[in-house]
């Protein structure tokens, strides 16, 4: 195992590069067929849906339904909380699930947002349901998710809550397009302690060279289906317009907020060239954070922790401290003088 830690600037990277023999069976299996695991022939109705939790969370989880702006959120909380029960906990995740904009929350989704709960005490983990594609595209779902975000972060200051958005591969793209747009129309205004993203699709123009250079060894994506959901997503907007490309943003805003970013990227992932480059310019501007990137691992492999996969229940657990250490590092919330913009 090799595992190195280098800084750049404010951001740590650890790289990682080893394979196990089932991760490696895996992949192969996969190939021939993987993209069409993640894509669905299903059209998903306009607006946020209202979602059924899986069922394997249920014994574990308590799941409550809330409609914030006109979309549907489900906070989770342990059916066996603590010795040191608290009505009221400190800090929230928000989770915005992947599926290329077009497919609601899978059972791994589900199971990681349980897992949060159950691992981080003093947190509520919420999954977002959010409008899809085709039929709510970015154009159209992008004004309502702002201002639910704006709600959110309004309702976590009256109660005192640090919040930090997370979400994997189009969740992803989705709570750095939001947070950064956010600052971009209101500097002052408020915003998450960090942002966790995991394997995120940051530039939707899909012409990084280097996507068609690491198709072969993609078992998930390829340069079709990620082109095709970038398209879909977009709707009217260019593909390059920074509310749906977080790359091309002023990501100095996000300095300027003191808004950490943390994540992870995969070695076999079409998308991580685009997400290596978003975090070197993260790098660049300032902002703290720190990332895990894994040689030989495909795309959001950290969702496969449920099927006991090595790397990806350790990839899992450095993404729970990550986490642990952002919430517990400073509890400081904004004053009764920041902005709030509506």
């Amino acid at each position: 195992m090799l595992t190195l830690m280098r800084e750049e600037s404010m951001i740590q990277v650890i790289e990682r590069n080893e394979r196990s023999f089932l991760m490696r069976i895996l992949q192969v299996f996969l190939r021939p067929f993987g993209h069409r695991l993640i894509s669905s022939n299903n059209t998903t109705p306009a607006g946020s849906q209202h979602l059924s939790p899986h069922r394997t969370i249920m014994k574990q989880c308590t799941v409550t339904e809330r409609e914030v702006e006109g979309l549907f959120i489900y906070d989770l909380e342990p059916k066996s909380p603590p010795a040191v029960f608290q009505q009221h906990k400190p800090y929230r995740i928000y989770y915005f699930g992947g599926g290329g904009w077009q497919m609601p929350p899978s059972s791994e989704h589900w199971k990681m947002g349980c897992e949060l709960c159950m691992q981080l005490s003093d947190v509520t983990t919420s999954l977002v349901s959010y409008p899809l594609g085709p039929h709510s595209p970015a154009p159209v779902a992008f004004p309502q998710l702002l201002t639910m975000y704006r709600s959110l972060m309004r309702s976590a200051y009256e109660a005192g809550e640090t919040v930090t958005l997370m979400g994997d591969s189009a969740g992803g793209n989705v709570i750095l397009a939001l947070t950064i747009e956010a600052l971009r129309q209101h500097p002052d205004s408020l915003a998450p302690k960090s942002l966790f993203v995991i394997c995120p699709s940051t530039d939707l123009t899909r012409e990084n060279p280097a996507i068609r250079e690491l198709e072969p060894m993609d078992p998930l994506l390829d340069y079709k289906s990620v082109l095709s959901s970038a398209k879909n997503w977009a709707g009217g907007w260019d593909r390059a317009d920074p509310r749906v490309s977080p790359l091309f943003a002023d990501i100095a805003l996000l300095a300027a907020a003191n808004v950490k970013v943390n994540g992870i990227t995969a070695g076999y992932d079409v998308l991580s060239p685009d997400a290596i480059l978003f975090r070197e310019r993260c790098a660049k501007a300032g902002i703290q954070g720190k990332w895990l990137h894994w040689e030989k691992q495909m795309h959001c492999f950290v969702l496969a922790w449920v099927y006991g996969l090595r790397e990806s229940k350790e990839a899992k657990d450095w993404m729970i401290e990550t986490l642990r250490k952002v919430f517990t590092s400073d509890t400081k919330v904004k004053t009764a003088n920041d902005g709030i913009n509506t």
